[in-house]
């Protein structure tokens, strides 16, 4: 496909040769280079989708990740103190609560066991 494809004009000026100058070189050079990249653009498109239908997804928790990420980052160090503290609270409250039915658990056996 040769959608940008000029002839190399003559160059004007005292020399007269058949020489191009450095610009034009280049411009030509990009030229061919940008045709290249379009001709190539269905091939580099259709590995894309298959690269794409071939790769597994992301893992489940990413959302879950890039959400505590952004809370994260718009918390204060106050509002992150605060919330470690009502989590040691609730681990504590936790911890005590199954202590609370271990014995519990405990005294009935040792009272069904009496009987």
């Amino acid at each position: 496909m040769g959608f940008f494809h000029h002839k190399p004009k003559r160059p004007r000026g005292r020399t007269g040769g058949a020489s191009i100058s450095d610009r034009e070189a280049q411009l030509l050079a990009r030229i061919s280079e940008l045709e290249r990249f379009i001709e190539e653009a269905p091939q580099r498109i259709r590995r894309e989708i298959e690269d794409e239908m071939t790769t597994m997804p992301a893992p489940d928790d990413l959302d879950d990740r890039r959400r505590e990420r952004k809370l994260r980052a718009r918390l204060t160090r106050g509002e992150i103190r605060n919330e470690r503290r009502y989590q040691t609270r609730s681990t504590f409250l936790l911890v005590l609560l199954l202590t609370a039915i271990a014995a519990l658990s405990s005294w009935i056996c040792t009272v069904l066991q009496a009987v």
